[in-house]
């Protein structure tokens, strides 16, 4: 198979609501398995992720807005606007925009999982509409599983 090239215009990429804002620009299906990326807008003082590791690809965040919190195993980074941080797998790591500024974060994940269907998931559980309980059973499906950190809980995250 040949690999093509990928353009996602603004106005086609899927939007997602769930306590943050998730632009999807491009699952793995959609690289040929190469890459995954999508935009998250994170409110003042927001989680964006909980403490998780994805066993089989690296991800790597470019800050394009404000100021983040991320957990890097056993210690926490306040990353600024044009920070970049590239996280290998098997690396605990959680974020969250700091309480004084709300932050926009592109997120780059290689080699691709399919992860579109989590993030709706997560609205569906935002919405109440799915159990919280139904994020165990797919966390090998799309290589999110999902971790606890006292670090990150002493920091006041969840």
């Amino acid at each position: 198979m040949t690999a093509r090239a990928v353009v996602v215009h603004a106005d086609e990429a899927e939007v997602i609501q769930a306590g943050t804002t998730q632009t999807l620009l491009a699952d793995s299906s959609a690289t040929g398995g190469f890459t995954g990326a999508n935009l998250i807008s994170i409110p003042a003082g927001g989680d964006g992720a909980h403490p998780h590791v994805h066993e089989k690809s690296a991800e790597a965040f470019y800050v394009l807005a404000g100021t983040v919190e991320i957990l890097l195993d056993d210690r926490i980074e306040t990353v600024g606007k044009g920070g970049f941080v590239v996280v290998p797998p098997g690396v605990t790591h959680a974020f969250a925009a700091t309480g004084d500024s709300a932050a926009e974060i592109f997120i780059y994940i290689t080699p691709g999982v399919e992860r579109f269907e989590f993030f709706r998931l997560l609205q569906r559980i935002t919405r109440g509409e799915t159990p919280e309980s139904a994020l165990e059973a797919i966390q090998d499906r799309y290589d999110v599983h999902f971790t606890t950190s006292p670090v990150w809980d002493a920091a006041g995250h969840r």
